[in-house]
């Protein structure tokens, strides 16, 4: 089968967020005889000193670069698009024009649009050649603006919220409505878009993990550290770091006058660096090399995630490292888990706070956590048993 994705970024084994997702998918389905094809976004001016390990797997790759918006487009955009505002920061005709001519050029058999922002691209394409077409949900945007709304602060950006809903949810739903088949990463989440259209053809393909490369490593001396990982460009990774230092940190910080907390990932916005500058604690690394060099130090992972939907592949990264996890219910959706055996569930500042001390204190819990994790990750969620799944969407569409 010749298969075309479509991402927001070069996908990449060491990255964070859904990016190792789709190197995982397109690695082994490459690796299962299949052609495989991409295109993506990368940052404006990028030139290539070396190949993206990602080339050598591809069938062809296309790269356009990150649209730029004027202030004044910005402005403007609300009153002249109809494409809402958490998909026109990727709207992008060049992109349009790459998918048709890749289609067109290279007889796909079906296109994968990793991420529902860009299944824009199969939706309303006017240069998308007749092909089969897959959005692989990794969290539903209209789900996620409710999940906010339960969070927000100050009227105004609750009413800003509010206000929004009704064409982010048409939008969204038309797309996926008009595509061939969606890819969601939990039954939860499948769930959720079948409760706003029953008909919609979905199948799952969960989150899987590296555990050859995310594993204990007894080498590396374990500090007095908590470590978060993730993309900061999505606003649920923004709000868990916000929320975690304003709600649970200054308890900790107290209790433990040498402990650490690692904000570790791309994209720190500035009120993630002012949390820095203003405690020398608190290192917010920005995008690594390597996140397992900072699992391995960790005494724990935190997961703080309050709003969002979708997997979270940095708890089962963890889980592979031999980290104990303290996660919020909602972050380890999907994730077949139990607190107090393998991971420790907390919902508020106070149990998420005393969750962190158990783990600190207790180091046998501590190691029976982080062993009982391992063990979670290794028999249920390596990639090939993921990529069945999404490989058996694949026959479903393309008969």
């Amino acid at each position: 089968m010749r298969i075309l994705f479509l991402a927001s970024a070069l996908p990449s084994p060491v990255s964070v967020s859904g990016f190792i997702v789709i190197y995982e998918r397109i690695r082994h389905l490459v690796l299962r005889k299949h052609e495989v094809g991409l295109a993506c976004f990368v940052p404006a001016n990028t030139e290539f000193h070396e190949e993206p390990e990602i080339a050598s797997m591809l069938f062809e790759l296309e790269t356009v670069p990150l649209p730029r918006r004027s202030a004044a487009r910005i402005a403007f955009d609300p009153f002249a698009s109809t494409v809402p505002a958490a998909f026109r920061t990727l709207s992008c005709k060049a992109m349009q024009m790459v998918a048709g001519e890749m289609v067109r050029r290279s007889s796909y058999d079906v296109v994968i649009a990793e991420f529902s922002q860009m299944g824009q691209y199969l939706h309303r394409n006017p240069y998308l050649p007749p092909v089969r077409r897959i959005i692989s949900c990794h969290s539903c945007y209209t789900t996620s603006a409710k999940n906010q709304l339960k969070v927000q602060h100050g009227i105004f950006s609750k009413l800003a919220t509010v206000l929004s809903l009704p064409a982010l949810e048409r939008y969204e739903f038309d797309m996926y409505r008009n595509a061939d088949h969606v890819v969601v990463l939990t039954p939860e989440e499948r769930q959720d878009l079948h409760h706003y259209d029953p008909s919609l053809r979905i199948s799952i393909s969960p989150y899987g993990v590296d555990t050859n490369h995310y594993k204990p490593n007894a080498a590396v001396r374990r500090e007095q550290a908590i470590v978060f990982t993730g993309y900061y460009s999505h606003l649920a990774n923004q709000d868990a770091v916000l929320w975690f230092v304003r709600s649970v940190w200054p308890a900790l910080r107290t209790r433990y006058p040498d402990l650490r907390f690692y904000v570790v990932g791309r994209g720190p916005t500035r009120d993630l660096m002012d949390l820095a500058r203003k405690d020398s604690r608190i290192v917010v690394t920005g995008e690594v090399e390597d996140l397992s060099d900072y699992l391995a130090k960790a005494a724990a992972f935190i997961c703080p995630i309050r709003m969002g939907k979708g997997q979270r592949g940095k708890v089962l990264q963890a889980m592979a490292a031999g980290v104990p996890v303290v996660s919020t219910s909602l972050a380890a959706e999907g994730i077949s888990a139990q607190s107090g055996h393998n991971i420790l569930l907390a919902d508020t500042p106070h149990t998420m706070s005393e969750s962190i001390c158990l783990l600190l204190d207790e180091a046998a819990l501590s190691t029976a956590i982080a062993e009982r994790g391992r063990q979670l990750a290794t028999t249920k969620y390596s990639w090939p048993r993921c990529v069945d799944r999404l490989e058996e969407a694949l026959h479903k569409v393309v008969r």
